[in-house]
């Protein structure tokens, strides 16, 4: 029984990619980021601090990291076998779907039974036109980032998957472009998509690339071809990570001292570039179990999916007490633990079984097909 549900996965899953753990040690690194931005709108713990403040501030960068990070894992994982008519196409996003629809779906559904306690409960609600029914269903269908609404509804996070299952849908032509494009054209890529950023950073209403439900689309696109971009460049021998990890050096705090989000975006496009060429041309012993950084980076989506919980139990306390200075210092750490674990445990109990039960699934049903 066991041997045939592995197999059945293993069916489901024609071309699996090589594990990077550098490249899923930066995912913690992005999702922290995102995480004590989030933590310091809400608790506004390091406003005596300019400096630090600035770099929490730009914490939201940390998404623009990660779809820098899909497109480059999306391109490892499809090259040598992209999506091909409609059988594959269909298996591809059956794939996805089992990837991140069971613990986004979970996370609404707990949301939304959080709200109704607390609506019954008489406790004030903030921004309750955040809950409407429009923007509940636009979320669960993840069509909330398609310029279908004007606010960040219930799990806002969710606007980040709503942007990458459009990523999905896309993924075959964009491939199949960068595939076929030759060196020049090649090469030039990537420097024309970071001039899309630099003028959406220019002329966006939040005059940064700090947009969300509104232009985040724009602002993903050029950030997920950008990193299937770079993979291609590094799998084909034209990037070398001692200048792709000198860039990001250079331009990330660059970028930050002139606010400029969109240099700050080539850093850290360069950073994965240069994380990957450097583990791929030095590999290292696979990850230990208790590898704490790699296992946390498995579980960033997790953990960002669980941010909104964290975030209830904050507008809470803050109502109840006035924490000082110091006080909200070490609210903000604790939260951010409590966020990563809850994570953690939302990815291994929840996120990866359900993964393992429906891949078996569709491989069970791949087999069945005819041919």
């Amino acid at each position: 029984m066991l041997a045939d549900e592995a197999a059945a996965a293993a069916a489901a899953e024609p071309a699996v990619a090589p594990r990077y753990a550098g490249l899923t040690r930066l995912r913690l690194l992005f999702i922290g980021w995102v995480l004590v931005y989030h933590l310091e709108l809400a608790l506004r713990a390091v406003q005596g601090l300019p400096v630090v403040e600035h770099l929490v501030l730009k914490g939201y960068l940390g998404v623009d990291g990660f779809f820098l990070l899909s497109g480059f894992a999306l391109w490892l994982g499809n090259r040598a076998r992209p999506p091909r008519g409609l059988g594959d196409y269909a298996t591809f996003l059956a794939r996805r779907l089992a990837k991140v629809l069971p613990l986004h779906l979970l996370a609404l559904l707990a949301l939304a039974m959080l709200v109704a306690a607390a609506a019954a409960s008489g406790l004030a609600i903030n921004d309750p036109e955040r809950f409407s029914v429009r923007d509940f269903w636009l979320q669960l269908l993840l069509l909330n980032a398609w310029e279908t609404t004007d606010r960040l509804a219930w799990n806002y996070p969710s606007w980040t998957l709503s942007a990458v299952w459009a990523g999905y849908l896309a993924l075959p032509l964009l491939l199949h472009l960068v595939l076929r494009l030759p060196a020049f054209p090649l090469a030039a890529l990537p420097p024309l998509l970071l001039g899309v950023l630099f003028l959406l950073d220019v002329l966006s209403p939040t005059d940064s690339l700090n947009v969300t439900v509104h232009l985040g689309l724009v602002r993903f696109f050029p950030e997920l071809a950008l990193g299937i971009a770079l993979g291609r460049l590094c799998t084909d021998g034209r990037l070398s990570a001692t200048v792709a990890l000198a860039i990001a050096a250079a331009a990330v705090p660059l970028g930050l001292a002139l606010r400029a989000d969109a240099l700050v975006v080539a850093g850290l496009a360069a950073l994965v570039a240069g994380v990957h060429l450097r583990e791929a041309t030095h590999p290292g012993a696979a990850p230990r179990p208790r590898d704490i950084v790699h296992r946390l980076g498995e579980a960033s989506f997790g953990v960002y999916m669980c941010w909104v919980f964290v975030e209830a139990a904050l507008v809470l306390l803050l109502r109840t007490t006035a924490p000082g200075e110091g006080a909200r210092l070490a609210i903000m750490a604790g939260a951010l633990v409590a966020n990563l674990g809850a994570g953690w445990f939302a990815w291994r109990l929840l996120e990866v079984p359900a993964n393992r039960w429906l891949l078996t699934r569709l491989g069970r049903r791949r087999a069945r097909a005819p041919g």
